[in-house]
């Protein structure tokens, strides 16, 4: 049996608390349409999101496993720590455990063929693995909507655009951090987009820039200005860069909530960073011992 560690490793344990989180957040922005906020069946429609996306992170690995032989030899499948047919069949277990738990099956069936999609098709190519990982994300954020079974209002579907563009960013980012023959301007431009389509989403939901829109420019203001100092873009600086952006996923969707009127709902979701942060961390000081 695969020991604790290496199985959260494989999870990447310390990132599930965000698609959890879009969740929520396309839930509050619904209340803001005028829909109530809690309902018997939110717990299972975040928890199929999180084990979807948990399906997600182990597929990765069974796809990637040659190419991580030679780039990432720390991942716990070339590190032989777990086999591969038994990541595989734990990805199928997840993937399961998501449809049967969801109240919104059919569309948890779309997002679970779009994780394989992406897994084990689309990534191969740079502009079809970032739009299919952001319609992903965009989807999941309208989650609630589909449960519902209800139009979704014109804030969600400009919320989820803007969210898809953020996660679209991040995943071509993550294909310069193998790239060197990337150019260190193209580089920075690519990490802009994320910070201004996270405040055009904001502004989709809330009317005025107070309070939600205007927190979010304290961030985007400091990550522009680290940006802005950086003159060589190599792997260590891209890795810290997708570091932050994937934090400012539950920033994204933490100040959704608060720019749907739910103020208990964003400091709950913010307050996952810490522990997402250090368990990232923990995990990957982990895997190098």
């Amino acid at each position: 049996m695969p020991g604790l560690l290496p199985l959260l490793r494989l999870l990447r344990a310390g990132t599930l608390f965000s698609p959890a989180a879009d969740v929520l957040a396309g839930r509050c922005i619904l209340a803001a349409a005028g829909e109530s906020i809690w309902h018997e069946d939110l717990v299972r429609l975040m928890a199929a999101s999180a084990l979807i996306y948990a399906a997600g992170m182990v597929f990765n690995d069974v796809a990637d496993v040659d190419e991580d032989r030679a780039q990432r030899p720390e991942r716990p499948i070339p590190r032989g720590e777990i086999s591969r047919p038994t990541a595989a069949l734990l990805g199928l277990v997840l993937l399961t455990a998501a449809i049967a738990l969801s109240p919104a099956k059919s569309h948890h069936t779309l997002l679970a063929g779009l994780v394989l999609v992406y897994d084990f098709v689309a990534k191969r190519a740079a502009l079809p693995g970032a739009l299919c990982m952001g319609t992903l994300r965009g989807l999941n954020l309208a989650s609630a909507a589909a449960m519902l079974g209800i139009a979704v209002p014109t804030s969600l579907i400009a919320a989820s655009a803007c969210y898809g563009v953020y996660v679209f960013a991040i995943t071509i980012l993550g294909q310069f951090e193998e790239d060197r023959s990337v150019r260190p301007r193209a580089v920075a431009a690519i990490q802009g987009a994320p910070m201004w389509a996270a405040l055009g989403g904001l502004l989709s939901v809330q009317d005025g820039l107070w309070p939600a829109p205007a927190i979010a420019l304290l961030p985007i203001l400091w990550f522009a200005r680290r940006n802005r100092g950086i003159t060589t873009w190599g792997q260590p600086e891209i890795r810290a860069s997708m570091g932050y952006l994937l934090l400012g996923l539950l920033g994204y969707t933490g100040l959704c909530c608060l720019a749907a009127g739910r103020a208990i709902e964003c400091v709950a979701v913010i307050a996952c960073i810490l522990p997402a942060r250090w368990i990232t961390k923990r995990l990957r000081l982990a895997a190098l011992t």
